[in-house]
């Protein structure tokens, strides 16, 4: 597994800078997320992470290494085959380019196309694949020759519910083996089996911790229901931040602090307010990329 150290690194097409003096650093066998908004960088930080472009400043560490290609597999958002192919004959072409011994690569084929799903198209034409189908090939190809680091770009954008799952439960599998950065626009799966988030706005890193420290910083949010309308006052109450009503007898409420959910419930019950619902909100990383998107 390999460790990653970036210091600096910026990218500017025609004046225009794409990444802009990034520095991150990754521990080893972490799984980490990349997210932002379209035309954030994300693509063009990946392309340099793996060699494809060439940074104007800045360094990233282990390229400064002897073969450190070798070490790394990358699935590029939209991968590109020889149609004219199957699966087994485009694994065994890149096998050869990536120098894997002969002698374990026919074995090896079998295992990622196993792990991928795609084993039973083995010996089919990829000109008829569907998107999915060929994202998974792409994601094969990248773990060919077991990379230290696994670098995916968009793994899941192609892929229906069932495949998304397949992917994100192979990513689960792959962190014991892989120090794993990867982008995406699904939220909810970043959260689920990443131990890093990095957020990217404009060029720039605008965070980076692990998911629980960043989902501490999310506001926390209260859903109450009473069984009448609620004051007009409790909206100026000081131990609220916000409030926004849902109908007349709801609202959802964003306390100064989690300590103040007793102040609230002894308010509604001194306005003899009878609750029906009282619930927190459960935190999620769609909140904290909004919140951070508006800042």
């Amino acid at each position: 597994m390999m460790e990653i150290t970036i210091n600096g690194i910026t990218k500017s097409f025609h004046s225009v800078p794409v990444v802009d003096n990034v520095s991150f650093k990754i521990e080893k066998g972490r799984c980490v997320a990349l997210i932002g908004p379209n035309g954030a960088g994300k693509t063009t930080l990946l392309n340099m992470l793996v060699g494809l472009i060439k940074q104007d400043k800045g360094t990233i560490d282990y390229q400064k290494e002897n073969e450190w290609k070798k070490k790394i597999g990358f699935l590029p958002q939209v991968p590109h085959f020889y149609d004219w192919m199957t699966p087994n004959e485009f694994l065994f072409f890149m096998g050869n380019i990536s120098g894997i011994d002969k002698s374990i690569l026919k074995k090896r084929i079998q295992e990622v196309l196993s792990i991928t799903g795609i084993e039973t198209v083995a010996h089919k034409r990829i000109q008829g694949f569907s998107g999915g189908m060929k994202q998974r090939l792409g994601l094969a190809q990248a773990l060919l020759h077991k990379p230290e680091l696994l670098v995916l770009d968009e793994p899941v954008s192609a892929l229906d519910p069932v495949g998304r799952r397949d992917v994100m439960n192979l990513l689960m599998e792959l962190k014991q083996h892989s120090t794993i950065i990867y982008s995406t626009h699904v939220l909810h799966d970043a959260q689920e089996i990443s131990d890093d988030i990095l957020l990217m706005k404009d060029g720039k890193i605008v965070a980076m911790e692990t998911l629980e420290n960043l989902l501490s910083r999310t506001d926390q949010h209260y859903t109450l229901k009473t069984t009448l309308p609620l004051p007009i006052e409790l909206s100026s109450c000081s131990f609220i931040k916000d409030l926004q009503m849902i109908g007349k007898t709801s609202a959802d409420i964003v306390l100064h602090s989690p300590n103040h959910k007793d102040e609230l419930l002894q308010w509604c019950i001194d306005h003899n307010l009878d609750l029906i619902h009282f619930q927190q909100g459960k935190l999620n990383l769609e909140d904290v990329f909004m919140e951070v998107m508006k800042s």
